[in-house]
């Protein structure tokens, strides 16, 4: 029986299942012969089809391809394994109280970095309506004011964002919600995302963004020896205040964070915010074929908590 995969393998592996074949000894693809999964074998220890696909040094090569090149130029999606964490997260928790999470447009869970490069893990609170539109934290127009904050840092893509709350939260942080921050499910599922990414990336720092974000990684143990710097959030209402915060963030994360070789340390912000101090949402944080004016600009609005009206850039 024929498969799809057979134009892939030698012939004595025709007719083959995905999972025979991912089993398989790397010699089953076309083009490597015995000798070469010999070689495999001895170097990195690779005996099976699947662990070719994993191997840690490859997935090294294509992050570092990545960056070098900006291929692909959209976010690919999780790798297996944060898939995998992903796929853990306790949705019943948090379906089980509507009164308190927006839960009928679903969880976003990230935007960054999941290929082991983030030197910045920068924690927020919650989603809203541009966000769950492109599945990406801090798309918004609070994440493009802080993509500008990262780029005076000379961070163009060393990051990776998660929130406090899979789901978006009605009213503020406090109360009910801030009570399921502290405690269960939603705590600890968010406190095996946060040792992931301190696992798995060379953090210099952590960045909290708003009380929600600074009360969730002080109540996480691995937070321990990284050193933390906490911003008001970019929707405070008083500018003024907001960028004389920021002021002095930049400066202790200034000593904390080396730029990305792309970037350039950009000036301290004035009283208020200027169109230079915002920046879109790059595209390689969002999945592919999202609108190109998604990311920049406000393009969404709630209209109900079942609706949300999603605007173009010529509306």
């Amino acid at each position: 029986m024929a498969t799809s995969f057979d134009h892939l393998i030698d012939a004595g592996f025709t007719g083959s299942t995905a999972t025979q074949l991912a089993e398989a000894n790397p010699a089953a693809l076309r083009g490597v012969s015995a000798g070469d999964a010999d070689k495999l074998a001895a170097a990195f220890g690779i005996s099976r089809v699947d662990q070719l696909a994993g191997n840690r040094y490859f997935h090294a090569a294509a992050a570092i391809t990545a960056a070098a090149t900006g291929r692909p130029g959209h976010d690919p999606g999780p790798p297996p394994e944060w898939e995998d964490r992903f796929l853990a997260a306790p949705l019943a928790a948090y379906e089980a109280r509507p009164d308190v999470f927006r839960i009928d447009f679903g969880p976003v869970y990230y935007r960054g970095r999941l290929d082991g490069t983030a030197r910045l893990l920068v924690v927020g609170q919650d989603p809203s309506v541009n966000e769950l539109l492109a599945h990406r934290n801090f798309v918004g127009q609070s994440g493009q004011r802080l993509q500008g904050f990262l780029a005076k840092l000379g961070i163009t893509r060393s990051y990776l964002m998660l929130n406090t709350f899979l789901f978006s939260i009605f009213g503020q942080f406090g109360g009910d919600n801030a009570a399921m921050s502290a405690n269960g499910p939603v705590s600890d599922y968010r406190n095996v995302l946060f040792d992931a990414a301190a696992g798995s990336n060379p953090l210099h720092a952590i960045v909290t963004v708003g009380s929600g974000a600074r009360d969730a990684v002080d109540r996480w143990p691995g937070a321990a020896g990284v050193p933390r710097v906490h911003i008001l959030h970019p929707a405070f209402p008083n500018v003024t205040s907001l960028l004389t915060d920021w002021n002095g963030a930049l400066a202790s994360l200034g000593v904390l964070v080396d730029p990305d070789d792309d970037g350039t340390v950009g000036v301290p912000y004035g009283a208020a915010f200027v169109p230079g101090d915002i920046a879109g949402i790059p595209r390689r944080d969002l999945p592919f074929g999202l609108p190109a004016w998604h990311g920049m600009g406000d393009h969404a609005v709630r209209s109900g908590d079942d609706v949300i009206e999603w605007h173009s850039s010529t509306v």
